[in-house]
């Protein structure tokens, strides 16, 4: 059997409740040049591990045990297992639509200049709408992550790059790993269609990275790291910081603003006051 073109890799910590339906819209690709690699990041749930046994025996699927070392270094295990020249890396609690191949792969056959392809995201879960993902360009990517980490690349990227830093254990190795791309002049296409879906959860790592300190904690060594970067693009970033800050702020504005949300917290305000 000739080496597969396609290799999606997939980390996995305790994800029995996601994992599932993740390996069936793989599945639902239905290609048959690419495989699946897995790496278990040390779960310990038993019915997560049998769904992984179940999965290391069907065709074109490994499935690779390690301690528990955080995402970057799962991905990183399962790159070098990998054999395609293609990598897609899907969360357990991510999906594909079933397009998703068929949209983003050709661009890659066809176009040896561009390094990456993205799509737009289903939010799904405990947040909801579409994320229309940005530019994969500098100042955009010195300000917030622009594309999903659930996106197509050729695996010479990742060799040249060196990799997930596994120093991002919270959150933001995705980010870290795309500004290394853009920096040493790797290009993407976008395919302005939802075909991938992005689930957030109680038990997502993005709430905690969330939490009070750790965000910020993050986003130091995130500078810290790309310090040349951010000083050599200083004023476009804190302009773009503070462009996108106050879109936020208008856009919370326009929902607190909206007739039945006012309604609903008057609501909620009367009955506290009865509680």
């Amino acid at each position: 059997m000739s080496a597969p073109r396609i290799s999606v890799i997939v980390p996995v910590f305790n994800a029995a409740a996601d994992l599932t339906r993740a390996l069936a819209s793989v599945a639902a690709q239905h290609r048959d040049d690419l495989e699946i690699v897995i790496v278990d990041d040390g779960s310990s749930d038993p019915r997560t591990l049998a769904i992984l046994d179940e999965a290391a025996r069907r065709p074109g699927t490994s499935v690779h045990h390690t301690p528990n070392r955080g995402p970057s270094a799962a991905r990183n295990l399962a790159i070098e297992q990998a054999r395609g020249a293609y990598v897609l890396p899907l969360d357990a609690d991510d999906y594909l639509a079933p397009e998703y191949l068929a949209r983003t792969a050709p661009i890659l056959d066809d176009e040896p200049d561009v390094g990456i392809v993205h799509t737009w995201i289903g939010l799904v879960g405990g947040h909801h709408g579409v994320w229309r993902t940005g530019r994969f360009a500098l100042p955009d990517l010195l300000v917030r992550c622009t594309i999903h980490v659930t996106s197509l690349y050729r695996r010479a990227l990742w060799s040249e790059v060196g990799g997930y830093d596994p120093a991002f254990v919270e959150t933001a190795e995705d980010w870290d790993f795309w500004l290394r791309a853009v920096e040493r002049g790797w290009t993407a296409r976008e395919v302005p269609e939802v075909l991938a879906y992005y689930q957030r959860s109680a038990n997502s790592r993005e709430r905690g990275a969330r939490a009070p300190g750790v965000s910020g904690k993050v986003m130091r060594r995130l500078v810290t790291k790309h310090r040349a970067l951010y000083e050599r693009h200083l004023d476009d970033a804190l302009v773009g910081m503070y462009e996108h800050l106050m879109a936020t702020s208008l856009t919370l504005e326009r929902i607190y603003g909206n007739p039945a949300v006012r309604a609903a917290l008057t609501v909620r305000d009367w009955l506290a006051r009865r509680s």
